[in-house]
């Protein structure tokens, strides 16, 4: 039964950082952001940096269309919930980078025509493959939180009738895809969403505010006779954003991001009990798919800036009618960010990471009943900002970019009733990092580096043998 706990304890350890590792300022127009404007002159929600035209000084590929109506030349999605329809546009091909003025930027891997429209499977695009030669900087970007958006509800596969994209062509402005092919989903009202992930029925809820973006998601199972819920919610706020991307000659030559004032609140909630005898799962990873969404335009291309929220959760319930449960909390306020060359080797290209995150953390209930063994672990990615170039759509996932997080993991472990010595143990484990997804990159694994580490383990009673100390 020791061996057992010592296990648990060794699982609830290692596994969340290795499996969850798989936010308007005005100035002078081209030298920092602002918000745009449509031709009629209504505001829109999009940030806009530097020149409002792509600048000489910025080579793109000759693969690179651009279209100029950006969003609207999307009619929808196709049946098979994977692929683009477009009007208005003949030259896409297999490989075009096509850039949807305002809107996004996707490499089109096959192009298909029916009727009046193309239909185009759309992939990742690396930066290299929009930017010959030429660099795109960016300083002291602050985001308002109103100039994001969540997605409010489903777009189901196979695109919308003629009269719903009429109204929303009407209102003249898209701050996103969904802008256009959805009601607008302003970031000043509430926008929540739900589904399903694996053995988990998940739902998001977003609110902006004018100094920050509140999130409140949550998850519940019942599989293998364990009822388990996850409950997340917090805020972030108050951040500005820095970085930029060189390309020369066609290769990526240095990348950079570093998001500054960072102020952030999480708190994560998680119970699980078993009322049948099951097999034990393991880890189950929850991405939750809703992210928050800045759209964030900079000399003239436009690029994503999301905030997103994932949970693994692991449990070790050992016999009939044990319950675990355990609620923490962070806060955190600081700077993140790296500086990167890159010489065109992952393993090479070591990150200048500039990290002053100040963090406090604690345990504020952790409970167990249970007559054997009993673990439960749940680690939450939050919160995760990327910077980078593809679309915004729920279904079709063509983003990447680099990205800084904060990964919290919880652990409650307990050796039971029926141990000699009824130990529990608690342990917080926060690590701050950076990285880049490698399709940014044209790389093939993704990067990640580690900034910070903190840890805290509470043992009850305090003793080396509960602590699992030598």
């Amino acid at each position: 039964m020791d061996l057992l706990r010592r296990q648990l304890v060794g699982a609830a350890i290692a596994a969340p950082l290795a499996a969850l590792t798989a936010c308007s300022r005005q100035s002078t127009p081209g030298t920092g952001s602002e918000s745009a404007r449509t031709p009629g002159g209504a505001p829109d929600r999009v940030i806009r940096v530097g020149s409002r035209t792509i600048p000489a000084s910025l080579k793109l590929t000759p693969q690179t269309i651009i279209v100029p109506d950006g969003a609207r030349a999307l009619a929808g999605v196709a049946s098979d919930g994977k692929t683009l329809r477009i009007v208005g546009v003949d030259s896409i091909k297999p490989g075009s980078v096509v850039l949807l003025s305002d809107t996004g930027v996707f490499r089109a891997t096959s192009v298909q025509r029916a009727g009046n429209e193309l239909l185009v499977v759309p992939a990742a695009c690396a930066i290299n493959d929009l930017i010959a030669d030429g660099a795109v900087r960016f300083e002291n970007v602050r985001i308002n939180p109103r100039a994001g958006h969540a997605m409010a509800s489903t777009l189901s596969p196979g695109g919308l009738g003629p009269q719903k994209r009429v109204a929303a062509s009407a209102r003249g402005r898209f701050s996103s895809v969904l802008d256009a092919l959805l009601s607008a989903a302003h970031a000043d009202e509430t926008n929540s969403t739900s589904g399903k992930l694996g053995d988990f029925d998940y739902q998001i809820q977003y609110t902006a505010s004018d100094d920050a973006v509140n999130f409140d998601a949550g998850a519940n199972g019942d599989f293998n006779g364990i009822d388990a819920k996850v409950s997340l919610t917090g805020n972030l706020a108050g951040f500005d954003l820095s970085g930029g991307a060189e390309v020369r000659g066609g290769d990526p030559e240095n990348l950079a991001l570093l998001v500054k004032g960072l102020v952030g609140e999480v708190n994560l909630d998680a119970s699980a009990g078993r009322k049948d005898s099951g097999e034990h799962k393991g880890n189950q990873m929850l991405k939750i798919p809703k992210e928050f969404t800045w759209p964030l335009v900079i000399d003239g291309i436009p690029f994503l800036l999301k905030l997103g929220v994932a949970i693994l959760f692991n449990e070790g319930l050992t016999n009939i009618d044990a319950q675990v449960g355990f609620a923490a909390k962070l806060t955190f306020k600081g700077s993140s960010g790296f500086d990167m060359k890159l010489p065109g080797e992952p393993k090479e290209a070591e990150p200048k990471i500039n990290t002053d995150l100040d963090t406090n953390f604690s345990f504020t209930r952790a409970e167990s009943v249970g007559l054997g063994p009993q673990a439960l672990l749940v680690a939450m990615q939050c919160p995760r900002l990327a910077f980078g170039l593809g679309l915004d759509l729920p279904f079709i996932d063509i983003f990447a970019g680099p990205y800084i997080d904060v990964v919290t993991a919880a652990s409650h472990t307990a050796a039971g009733a029926m141990a000699l010595v009824p130990c529990q143990r608690n342990q917080l484990v926060v690590t701050g990092a950076i990285g880049c997804q490698g399709a940014f990159l044209h790389w093939e694994g993704d990067l990640r580096k580690e900034a910070y580490r903190k840890e805290i383990v509470r043992a009850v009673p305090d003793s080396k043998a509960c602590r699992l100390e030598a």
